[in-house]
């Protein structure tokens, strides 16, 4: 099967990325940035740089690798855990499910 996931390269996407590919799905993943790319090369999968928050970008994507099932696992989680980081990860994930996740 071929999966599209955005947010694959995040705390639910990289394990979820990892079990599909061994379960022998195609695996196309989208993440915000060319070094996360990398990593979904190396599990396996096909990256795609996107920005969530850029609708026409995430529809011309989705369009392109005509997936069978998208999977959407858009988080924001900071890399140390501190107050103001959780504060500005909170921000920025009601963002995605008010903006990204709509489109």
């Amino acid at each position: 099967m071929k999966i599209f996931i955005a947010g694959a390269t995040g705390a639910i996407g990289r394990p979820l990325v990892t079990g599909l590919v061994a379960a022998g799905h195609e695996v196309i993943g989208m993440t915000r940035t060319s070094e996360k790319a990398h990593v979904l090369t190396k599990l396996g999968a096909k990256p795609v740089v996107v920005d969530a928050f850029d609708a026409v970008a995430v529809r011309t994507a989705i369009t392109h690798a005509q997936p069978e099932v998208v999977i959407e696992q858009l988080t924001s989680l900071p890399q140390t855990y501190t107050r103001t980081s959780m504060n500005a990860a909170a921000e920025l994930d009601a963002r995605l499910r008010r903006e990204g996740v709509k489109r």
